[in-house]
């Protein structure tokens, strides 16, 4: 029987053996492979070795162009791809990096997201699931074994993140709309009077319905100005005083 210094020993072994895991990377199924996800990825990450061995250029890219050339290119399916899996694209197209594994597991736990949950459940479980593949991307391309720890960090790292990614975006598109809002009523009004100027001028051409809705409008804004002028103009005339007294015209006085 051990003694408490060898047992503590092997503890510690004992411990480091359950905070660290050997790489599991088995291979795809059949199945698998005829997934449309897994499929599109493939097709996307062998599209991307072949620009990259083509164009040794394209690595020192900024990012954001990186991703318009696969958003804006003949193939549509990759935007669509994008649109639906930014975390799996962004690491694929900007770092250099994509797994099946990391992929197939990531596909795993979104389809045990509730669909019963509010819209900032949803939220909060859209970034989890993203710091899930990143989590998954690191394990997978750990060589031999990793601290459990070190890949909670990498989960929990890319989870602070993206919820401030989140963050930010939402107040930037609620300022946005504030302000919107805000300069609604001037950029109506700028928009008109910049119409108005154009087809004064000959260089705005209006349909014959659209150019008979706009002349009856402006008629109708300049008949509507000239009523509030005619009685602008009656509230300051001078009060003149009746040349006949009637009964019910005026109150009688009595001294």
């Amino acid at each position: 029987m051990p003694n408490l210094k060898q047992q503590s020993k092997i503890n510690q072994r004992k411990k480091k053996n359950d905070d660290s895991s050997n790489v599991i990377k088995p291979k795809l199924s059949e199945e698998d492979k005829n997934d449309p996800n897994i499929k599109c990825a493939n097709d996307l990450w062998v599209d991307l070795k072949k620009r990259v061995a083509s164009d040794p250029t394209f690595a020192e890219l900024p990012d954001k162009e990186k991703v318009e050339i696969f958003q804006n290119g003949e193939n549509k399916i990759y935007k669509e791809f994008y649109n639906t899996y930014p975390i799996v694209c962004r690491y694929m197209i900007c770092m250099g990096q994509f797994s099946n594994i990391a992929f197939k597991r990531f596909l795993e736990k979104c389809k045990n997201m509730e669909k019963t949950l509010s819209k900032e459940d949803k939220e909060e479980q859209w970034v989890m699931r993203q710091a899930d593949y990143v989590r998954y991307l690191w394990e997978a391309y750990q060589k031999n074994r990793f601290d459990i720890n070190e890949a909670k960090y990498v989960w929990k790292h890319a989870y602070e993140t993206l919820s401030k990614e989140l963050k930010d975006f939402k107040n930037m598109h609620d300022k946005t709309e504030e302000k919107l809002k805000a300069e609604e009523k001037y950029n109506k009004s700028a928009l008109v009077k910049e119409l108005v100027k154009r087809v004064a001028n000959g260089d705005q051409k209006l349909s014959g319905d659209s150019e008979q809705h706009l002349i009856k409008g402006l008629k109708a804004r300049v008949a509507h100005q000239r009523r509030r002028k005619l009685l602008d103009s009656i509230k300051n005339l001078p009060r003149i005083p009746p040349t006949r007294i009637c009964r019910g015209s005026v109150k009688e006085t009595t001294n």
